[in-house]
């Protein structure tokens, strides 16, 4: 089990999030990103710009249609990655299957797909902290 303290953007504290600092890899480029756990979102989003630095050909991949809600505007790729998170994957990491949108329009998202079906989450908004653990 990890505890993440609740992060703001900038000095404003109404932008408190429960954002995650992990490392993704994908064909042997690695990127440290922070990505704002969502148990809201059906799947895990990640902006164009994140793809490109992980090294990956929008038209090798799975296409999975336009997203949903807000992002309806955005088109998505299927690719999965490898996610290391501080303290609590080791070197072994996990496997992340995200949404590669093709807009920059929108933060990283943890979602449900796949993220909670990976790992165990709670929250704590009012002591503005959050934990993630593996199941059992």
């Amino acid at each position: 089990m990890a505890q993440f303290p609740y992060t703001i953007i900038g000095s404003d504290p109404h932008t408190s999030m429960p954002r995650l600092p992990l490392e993704i890899s994908y064909g042997g480029q690695t990127v440290r990103i922070a990505g704002t756990v969502d148990s809201g979102a059906s799947v895990s989003v990640l902006p164009y710009r994140v793809g490109l630095a992980l090294g990956a050909v929008w038209d090798e991949l799975e296409d999975l249609g336009p997203l949903v809600g807000n992002l309806s505007s955005s088109t998505s790729r299927a690719l999965y990655v490898s996610a290391k998170i501080l303290g609590l994957t080791g070197d072994s990491g996990i496997p992340l299957l995200f949404a590669w949108a093709d807009s920059d329009s929108m933060p990283v998202l943890l979602g449900q797909l796949n993220f909670f079906m990976q790992l165990n989450v709670c929250i704590y908004r009012s002591q503005n902290y959050f934990e993630v653990r593996r199941p059992d």
